[in-house]
Parts: C-alpha cells; structure tokens; sequence
C-alpha cells in the first residue's frame, strides 16, 4: 500500500532588488508621470560582471543614466541595454502613474513620501514568486528623518505578500552600484514611451532616446510599450510593465 505524505513547504529563495524611479510625486500633476522600475536578480554578479567587462572593453567608466543619452552615446546604450537580455533570468517589473489620475490627497492626505513608501511596497510585493525572499538596493533620495522609509516598507510588504517577504532594503548612491544604472535605464526608457503616449514628449523618430525605446520594443518583440503587459524572453528572461490606474 502506497503512503501517502503531505507535501512539504517550497524551499525559499532568495534573490535581490535593485530599485529607481523616474519622476516626482511631489512635482505638479502637469508633470504627469512618475514610475518605479525594479530588476530583480537571483545571481547579481552574473550581470555585474558583464557591465565590468562591458565598461572594460568599450572604455566607459561614468555613470550610465537614461537622461545622459544622446546620438554620440546610443550605440553605448544599446548595448548597456543587451546585457540584461543576455542575463539568465533576468526579471524587471515597473509601474506607471499618470498623476492626472493619483488622487493623493484622499489616500495619503497629500503626504507624498507615504504614497511614495504605498507604491514601492505595491511594486515589490508584485515582483515576487512563490517562496522568493528579497532584499532591495534603492537609488538614495532625499527624504525627512520621520520618512521610516525601511521600516514602512518592510511592513507594508509583508501585508501584501503575506509573508515577511522582504529582509532587507536600503538606499545607495548609483553611481557606486552598476544594477542601479541598469534598472535607471530600463524604467528611464519604459517611462519614455508613456511620456509620449501622455504628450509630456513629442514623437521625434530621430531622437536618441526614441532610438533607445524603438531598441528595447525590438528586444521585446513589440512595436508599443505604453501599455500593461507581461514580456517573456529566452533564457527565461521576463519584463513587466503595470500602468496603475487609481481604482475609486
């Protein structure tokens, strides 16, 4: 006679974040968009030694930023960009507001680093699988000593995933951390094309950051990225974009 046994809990596993944004929440809602990108990385130095060699090789050693990007430097980019594709399971999860439609004041009381701490927490419960455990590394901001960014978010993760998903999150310069650049190119370019949907950017197709947008949709088999949608990649690479819409 067969026993039969109760499976037993998933092993945990245990993977990193690497968070930035694009946009002010605080800024006026004439300045519509505001997005957080985060790449999300079970083997860290697997990219971090592609960007090191990349950097070796083509001789760059500055800062790569999305706002930095320009007809003499797009082939640079294009390639910074490949390196996440040639990344084994490889995640990037992002969120987009359209701030015409945040409606902060009834939610939040206006207290922008509380909804700020709201959305981080959103995007990062979101990101995870079953069993995943994480720890973040986000670009720094300037915020007030009562901010309890950490601790806030912390909390907030672990309503929403259930869990006490996320062990450990701090805030560094990205100049110093190369995944930084990474995930401020990836959501700098994703938030591009919701700039143009928006109207805060004008389509100029001869524009290099265009060019760099029109790279990532080639990379993902699409000619839109404007829009919520879940992207599969080989190597088991996946790229989500989630445009919120406030849900009254």
């Amino acid at each position: 006679m067969t026993k039969i046994t109760k499976p037993g809990p998933k092993p945990a596993k245990n993977t990193f974040g690497f968070m930035d944004e694009v946009g002010l929440l605080h800024s006026p809602s004439t300045e519509r968009l505001f997005g957080l990108g985060l790449l999300k990385l079970h083997h860290p130095s697997e990219l971090h030694k592609s960007i090191v060699n990349y950097k070796n090789k083509t001789g760059f050693h500055s800062e790569f930023k999305f706002a930095n990007v320009s007809n003499s430097n797009l082939t640079l980019y294009k390639g910074f960009i490949d390196l996440f594709f040639d990344t084994k399971h490889s995640h990037f999860n992002s969120i987009l507001f359209d701030k015409k439609n945040l409606d902060l004041k009834s939610y939040f009381r206006n207290n922008h680093h509380k909804a700020y701490n709201s959305f981080t927490s959103k995007l990062i419960a979101e990101s995870l699988e079953a069993g995943e455990y994480i720890v973040v590394l986000a670009d720094d901001l300037s915020t007030p000593k009562h901010d309890n960014f950490e601790k806030e978010v912390k909390k907030k993760v672990k309503v929403k995933a259930r869990r006490n998903a996320l062990y450990g999150i701090c805030r560094l310069e990205s100049h110093a951390v190369s995944e930084l650049q990474m995930a401020d190119v990836l959501i700098g370019t994703v938030a591009y094309s919701f700039k143009i949907k928006y109207k805060v950017a004008g389509l100029n197709r001869k524009n290099a950051k265009f060019r760099l947008l029109v790279h990532l949709q080639n990379k993902l088999n699409t000619d839109y990225l404007a829009e919520s949608h879940n992207y599969k990649a080989k190597y088991g690479i996946k790229f989500k974009i989630n445009e919120f819409f406030d849900e009254k």
